[in-house]
């Protein structure tokens, strides 16, 4: 069984950060279950994804997952992504083909730079499905230390949506014209996660 990871939520599935590794794994046909991060990543020995500010201290973040069967425990999406590919190679697709893990990075970059401009909208609603705990956790150390997230309104809301707007359309052009549903072909990868 592999376990996932993932902040402490009111609602279902969590957090969207999880999201890819969910759909992964999913993709690949593997069981999973999901449990709450609290204080668990030291306790399963879950290297830090980074540090902190200080450029010292460690920093733990989501997804990660470990998997009963090997022993693993991985952290960072892309890293998880390897990892299923190397250790599963017959359940599912391929989700990093063959030298393609700089496309796919670049790729999945350049979404995340799209979908930036979304980031007011998200932090209100990812504030909002965390437990109190973790809402002030997430504003302080995610947010700069806010005390309170609200969506954007008015003229704010209305540029918001006008960038957003430019920034989806600009990625809707790369897939113009393309044969398939997926980046890579016919089968789901990294990229489409």
């Amino acid at each position: 069984m592999i376990t996932l990871y993932n902040l402490p939520t009111k609602t279902i599935p969590g957090i969207m950060i999880t999201w890819q590794t969910r759909y992964a794994l999913n993709l690949k046909n593997l069981p999973f279950q999901v449990v709450d991060i609290e204080a668990l990543t030291k306790k399963i020995s879950t290297a830090p994804t980074s540090t902190k500010p200080d450029g010292v201290s460690p920093f733990y973040t989501i997804p990660i997952i470990q998997d009963d069967s090997t022993g693993a425990v991985i952290s960072d999406s892309i890293i998880i992504m390897v990892y299923l590919d190397e250790t599963y190679p017959s359940s599912g697709p391929v989700l990093i083909p063959t030298r393609t893990k700089a496309l796919q990075l670049a790729l999945s970059s350049a979404v995340i730079d799209a979908f930036t401009p979304f980031q007011p909208f998200f932090s209100h609603s990812i504030t909002k499905k965390m437990n109190d705990a973790m809402a002030a956790y997430f504003m302080r150390v995610k947010l700069g230390g806010v005390a309170k997230v609200d969506a954007p309104e008015g003229k704010e809301r209305a540029k918001m949506w006008a960038n957003m707007k430019e920034s989806l359309g600009k990625m809707n052009k790369w897939f113009e014209g393309s044969e398939s549903d997926f980046v890579m072909g016919n089968e789901p990868s990294f990229a489409d996660t």
